[in-house]
């Protein structure tokens, strides 16, 4: 009888390990996006990371992009409800090493007391984007949502003070912020999270669509994976992700 449980329990026991690996992978997805709209004569690259939750982010990552990336962008859950501070702590340091730090809002960031977090982000001079901007170059805007999903998003107030003819770059942890924005508002791309590729999926099946860039109205859009995950540490189909995202023009990528 117990031989019988044990070879009943090997496949499952299989595949929780590879979900279990799946969920703590180590990768950085480098993406060129050649833009005849980009402004600039030099490639901007945008080091990308959503959904860390939990996880302590490993130094290969750092490593990636270190000397790569002109910014890091948080795009909201760096956190939960029960993440040691210690742990959120080194998080920031060790993505702070890599460039200088913008973060967005995501709806499990506000599980954790706000007071908290902007001590940590004072100690590495995080730029917080609630419904504002801040100019990565003279010709290009980095636009921060707050959270979609807690009814924190203010577009408005998001493109207030933003010159019309830049290039710009929405961050926003909730995807669903694209319905929003019009061609009027010249968007170039949006980055967003939350989702987590539907974390686990059968096939082509999941609670979500997978992860991945497309072109809406015009818009680079990305969704990420993220690289946490919420509940129960698995992914199935949904690998956890981050992203070296390099912009320029079209003749700079030949």
């Amino acid at each position: 009888m117990w031989k019988q449980l044990i070879l009943a329990a090997s496949p499952l026991a299989a595949a929780g390990l590879y979900m279990w690996k799946e969920a703590f992978r180590n990768e950085v997805k480098e993406t060129v996006l050649a833009d005849h709209r980009f402004p600039e004569k030099a490639p901007l690259a945008l080091f990308f990371i959503s959904d860390i939750h939990r996880r302590l982010i490993h130094p290969s990552i750092i490593t990636s992009a270190a000397g790569r990336a002109d910014a890091v962008i948080i795009g909201g859950d760096l956190c939960e409800g029960g993440v040691n501070s210690r742990r959120i702590r080194e998080n920031i340091k060790r993505l702070s090493s890599i460039a200088p730090v913008y973060f967005v809002p995501g709806n499990n960031d506000y599980e954790v007391e706000f007071e908290q977090l902007a001590v940590i982000f004072s100690e590495w001079n995080v730029t917080v984007l609630k419904n504002n901007s801040v100019s990565l170059t003279d010709n290009v805007y980095l636009l921060g949502t707050d959270d979609l999903s807690k009814g924190k998003s203010d577009k408005s107030s998001l493109f207030h003070s933003v010159p019309s003819n830049v290039y710009k770059i929405i961050a926003s942890h909730n995807p669903a912020f694209i319905r929003t924005i019009q061609p009027e508002d010249r968007v170039a791309i949006l980055l967003s999270g939350h989702t987590h590729g539907g974390q686990i999926r059968l096939g082509r099946f999941g609670m979500y669509e997978k992860g991945c860039w497309k072109t809406v109205n015009g818009i680079h859009a990305l969704v990420s994976n993220g690289y946490g995950t919420t509940g129960i540490p698995f992914r199935l189909g949904a690998r956890a992700e981050t992203h070296l995202i390099t912009l320029c023009q079209p003749e700079q990528a030949i």
